[in-house]
């Protein structure tokens, strides 16, 4: 697929965003581009025109971006549309959930032509299975341990696997690190992909169970986080992660993780 190929909702109540973005998206050679302004028109307009992506601001009259996603998410003809955030928000709280969803990038308020470039860039490779795809036969006998709390983060991690040729029975998914330390007691699995921010059990505590059981001890861990604290990261290293993705991550970046460690 090609830029011009791509067809784009803006969902924005700023008329002048909603003009910016389509100079910029424009001048990249995007031809197919609608505009909103809120959230119920959003989900009417994309029932209407199928997106495959949906470039939203954070706050509109009926609601914010998080509903917006949570809403697609929900939706079972609208839950694979890729969904960019573009925000001058910046707490932790209210982005967070938005990367849990599954989002292409976050963008800030002002963004640069070069960050909607390599935002585009990443979606196009979303929907270009081509270029993520990997040996079948190198994942036709993988067993994944997949852990994260938030229901909308597996299930965009699930959509970027099946890409890779890996299919809903290679994975098993665990809401959090205790349950996940007991699939890892019932089950052999050749990689774990697990989140940071989790209740009862956090990624790093998982992370160190593992590397403190010998029978586990040699399983590569890919750790997937929102989290900025270079004092926690540093910390997340030092005990022994095989990689670290961060959210939103490319699926490219997945895809040569895996190969490189498996």
């Amino acid at each position: 697929m090609t830029v011009q190929e791509l067809k784009i909702l803006m969902v924005a109540p700023s008329k002048v965003l909603a003009a910016v973005l389509r100079k910029e998206l424009g001048d990249m050679g995007a031809v197919q581009t609608v505009s909103c302004k809120n959230i119920s028109e959003a989900l009417e307009k994309m029932h209407e025109v199928r997106p495959d992506l949906v470039v939203s601001s954070m706050y509109f009259e009926d609601g914010d971006g998080i509903d917006l996603i949570t809403a697609m998410r929900n939706d079972e003809i609208l839950s694979k549309t890729l969904f960019m955030l573009i925000s001058s928000e910046t707490r932790f709280e209210m982005l967070d959930p938005v990367r849990q969803a599954g989002v292409v990038a976050i963008l800030s308020r002002p963004f640069t032509q070069e960050a909607l470039t390599q935002a585009v860039d990443t979606t196009l490779d979303y929907l270009e299975e081509r270029e993520i795809a990997v040996d079948h036969q190198k994942l036709s006998s993988l067993k994944i341990l997949l852990v994260d709390d938030s229901r909308l983060a597996r299930r965009h991690m699930m959509d970027v696997l099946e890409k890779m040729g890996v299919t809903p029975l290679q994975v098993v998914q665990a809401e959090n690190g205790h349950e996940a330390i007991e699939r890892l007691g019932a089950e052999k699995f050749d990689v774990v992909l697990t989140d940071y921010n989790m209740p009862k059990m956090d990624g790093e505590e998982l992370l160190k169970c593992i590397r403190q059981t010998p029978e586990l001890d040699c399983i590569p861990v890919i750790m997937v986080t929102s989290e900025e604290n270079e004092t926690k990261l540093a910390s997340i290293k030092s005990n022994g992660v095989t990689a670290m993705l961060n959210k939103p991550f490319d699926p490219p970046n997945l895809k040569a993780m895996l190969e490189r460690h498996l």
